[in-house]
């Protein structure tokens, strides 16, 4: 493959032994990604910028020589044999003039990002809006399908750290594919001659560099001539579907009813599990279904890029169901609809857009989570752009409960007459939306803080930092109100435990399941006796506080999010307590199972064997109506002792709880807190030897990682782990989950997993057998708790 060149005759990023490279304006997030991939290649790099900033700090800690200011000894300082400069960097720079003194060649950072990707399996991602987006999920989604990736996205994405990286080629593997976010805002798009391209959308922006929509149109048509392989564009799109239609090797995705690869998508939860995956789609491909597709991310415009990588990894011959099960773990790009704050009371959202279609696509992702209104912050993003689209803006932002405006971001433009937020606010005005301008952060902060109330959600838009300070800002301030609220519900808590219960505040509930997953609990108490844990109950009771009652968290799944309310842990010495009589074990609610099998071995009373191994215990084993080797808890229960709601003891016989397969009615509201346990008379020996035999049989069957157990019951007429296998999806991973090659019906993560990555990665489960099979697998695994945290 021929490089690009940069100069005539010269291509110094291909030579043998890499030069020195410096980059003018290296703190941006567009050229500290490029210095990320020339230090990955090899190349030594330096640099200037006008502040030290995270991006710099990272690169100096990599080794690059940056400089803080620019001046043109910098030059000779870092020994460079190339100059890059952003296209923000004016051609007066002392940098820039002294370069051309010594004849180095001079090249904006597109061209040398195009020299790069020449080099590998180009794919261009490029349009007015969702490119960042879109390149992460695509370049997410190929790593996680084990395929060799180098990248360059527009911003922080948490999952790919840095925001660029090169790959370097395996001689005895395939070329990587490069992912990059091709910018259009400075007539680069043409530097890029890419095997594939994903192009989204067209608008009439960056009306300061493109004199009119016809020169944006003749850039981009250029730009897809030069695509050498397939080309995916959106169909939902008019004007770029007139531009590209009929076009060899072009597909399009969308919406539209004739689009190539179809969406059929609507804006609701995916049946069965409650939370995430917060949207799901299908695609069709040709009139034939291709597949169904979860995602973490909110709103139709997600589903619109979401179904750009599908068709364009589709075509490059990855099967759905491992793109499916690649891209569920995504969980998107920073400042992009980032939730920053949420509670029971509120929640605070920062987004990136800066152009009416942005915020309109917005606005409609965050209504489908159904706030009780919907207040907004917006700084307009440079004077050129909101002069233009003044009338978009007010049309755009017309229809939010309460708006707020910060002066506008100039970006390094020149203030125009008559162009500024007040111009905005008073168009605004003349449709009936009052938008006061904030003086600055702090004073949106308070202002918005004053008109929150419960069940509201604060979303700030623009590309300005004083926006995005004054998101971070309040989402600070609702914590600490949070944190305020929860130490005063903690005090009075404290004052019905004893010296010998213990309550923590937000404490992490990964610490507390067998799945080593889970957000913060508000409140996560242990009592030290009955009447202490029947003071709870009266207490969560008269505040309508939401609580559980956990053992080891051996079949739960709680969300990120965490769980506002109470967990209830029953593991103190005051439940745990095993006692005989006789050929009876009564058995506190918090006592082990594996300690109960064991205490039968030494009695010499056989039946209870199956307890053995086991994860949980007896609370969880009756409220589940556990059962492992053929037999179930409620075979050898007598009868059960409970706590009601008020904290009153009421004792049931066994066939008056309810129970039925992992289930237990009775428990739905009552809390068990000792069992009466009827064994078999056996002895030590002959009870061992069983023990022995099915801990032999779950070491061969059942994986040692992290997991909690099987998630799905058992359908009528075979069982979940064999649908599973039959299917071909032992190993189906989503980010750090995958499903355990030994048993189908297991989960388990690897370490690095998180609830949405399990909760995914079930949701594709029930969806293959649902499609594949025709049965709906139902959860085991009780699942608690919020969807999303921050």
């Amino acid at each position: 493959m021929t490089p690009i060149p940069l100069s005539p005759g010269r291509d110094l990023l291909s030579q043998g032994q890499p030069a020195a490279v410096h980059l003018v304006g290296v703190g941006g997030c567009g050229m500290s990604g490029l210095a990320h991939l020339l230090l990955d290649g090899g190349w030594r790099v330096s640099g200037s910028d006008l502040v030290v900033n995270e991006e710099i700090r990272q690169l100096q800690a990599r080794g690059a020589r940056i400089f803080c200011g620019h001046d043109a000894a910098h030059l000779e300082a870092g020994g460079a044999a190339l100059v890059v400069h952003s296209s923000a960097i004016p051609t007066t720079n002392p940098e820039l003039a002294r370069a051309r003194e010594l004849n180095l060649p001079v090249v904006r950072r597109a061209t040398a990002l195009a020299a790069l990707v020449h080099r590998q399996r180009g794919i261009c991602v490029a349009g007015m809006h969702g490119k960042t987006t879109t390149s992460a999920m695509l370049a997410y989604t190929l790593r996680e399908l084990g395929a060799p990736v180098s990248f360059a996205t527009g911003w922080r994405v948490p999952q790919l750290s840095p925001h660029a990286r090169w790959t370097k080629p395996d001689q005895a593997g395939p070329m990587p594919f490069f992912v990059i976010e091709a910018d259009e805002s400075d007539g680069s798009l043409r530097e890029f001659q890419p095997e594939c391209a994903i192009l989204l959308n067209l608008d009439e922006d960056h009306l300061d560099y493109y004199a009119d929509f016809a020169q944006i149109r003749r850039e981009f048509g250029e730009f897809a001539a030069q695509v050498r392989g397939t080309l995916v564009y959106c169909a939902d799109d008019e004007r770029l579907a007139a531009l590209l239609a009929g076009r060899p090797r072009a597909m399009s995705y969308g919406f539209h009813p004739q689009a190539t690869y179809r969406i059929d998508w609507k804006p609701a939860e995916p049946a069965g599990l409650p939370g995430p995956p917060r949207t799901a789609f299908e695609l069709w491909h040709e009139g034939r279904r291709l597949g169904w597709f979860p995602l973490q991310l909110e709103g139709g415009q997600n589903v619109s890029n979401a179904a750009a990588v599908v068709a364009l990894l589709h075509e490059l011959a990855f099967s759905p169901e491992r793109i499916a099960a690649a891209l569920a773990g995504f969980r998107g790009v920073l400042r992009r609809q980032q939730l920053l704050f949420r509670d029971e009371l509120f929640a605070v959202y920062d987004d990136y857009g800066h152009h009416p279609n942005e915020i309109r696509a917005t606005l409609r992702a965050l209504r489908t989570l159904r706030p009780g209104r919907l207040l907004v912050a917006f700084q307009p993003h440079r004077f050129t752009r909101t002069r233009d689209l003044l009338g978009e803006f007010a049309e755009a932002l017309s229809s939010v409960d309460r708006l707020w405006l910060l002066e506008i971001y100039s970006a390094g433009e020149e203030p125009l007459p008559g162009v500024s937020s007040m111009a905005l606010a008073r168009k605004l005005a003349a449709r009936g939306r009052e938008a006061p301008v904030a003086a600055g952060p702090e004073d949106l902060c308070r202002s918005m803080r004053a008109a929150l109330a419960p069940g509201d959600m604060a979303l700030f838009l623009g590309a300005g930092m004083e926006v995005t300070l004054a998101a971070q800002e309040l989402a600070k301030l609702l914590r600490e109100e949070q944190d305020c609220r929860r130490r005063q519900v903690g005090e009075a808590v404290g004052g019905l435990l004893t010296e010998g219960g213990a309550i923590r505040l937000a404490e992490p509930m990964a610490r507390h399941t067998t799945f080593r997953v889970g957000g913060p609990v508000d409140y996560y108490v242990e009592p030290a006796t009955e009447q202490e844990l029947a003071a709870l109950l009266t207490f969560c009771r008269q505040r309508a506080l939401p609580f559980r009652v956990v053992g080891r968290g051996s079949n739960l799944l709680v969300r990120d999010g965490g769980f506002r309310g109470m967990i209830i842990n029953l593991g103190g010495r005051g439940f745990s307590g095993v006692r005989v009589e006789g050929q009876r074990l009564i058995c506190g609610a918090g006592a082990p199972l594996g300690v109960v099998a064991n205490e039968a071995r030494k009695q010499g009373l056989g039946g209870l064997e199956f307890l053995e191994g086991i994860p949980g215990t007896i609370g969880g084993a009756l409220r589940m109506n556990a059962g492992a080797m053929g037999r179930w808890m409620f075979q050898v229960v007598e009868k059960v002792r409970c706590l009601d709601a008020d904290g009153r003891a009421v004792e049931f016989a066994a066939e008056d709880m309810g129970f039925e397969y992992r289930g237990c009615a009775r428990l739905l509201d009552h809390v068990a807190v000792e069992a009466t346990l009827r064994g078999e008379p056996s002895s030590p020996a002959a009870v061992e030897a069983t023990m022995k035999q099915y801990s032999a049989r779950r070491k061969a069957t059942q994986p040692r990682q992290a997991s909690a157990g099987c998630v799905f019951k058992n359908p009528a007429e075979i069982s979940a782990g064999k649908v599973i296998d039959e299917l071909g999806l032992k190993g189906l991973r989503v980010g750090g989950a995958f499903v355990s090659p030994v048993h189908g019906n297991f989960i388990v993560n690897e370490g690095s997993a998180c609830a949405r990555d399990i909760l995914a990665l079930m949701e594709i489960l029930r969806e293959k057998a649902r499609v594949g099979r025709g049965l709906e697998l139902e959860p085991e695994v009780e699942i608690l708790g919020d969807d999303q945290g921050a």
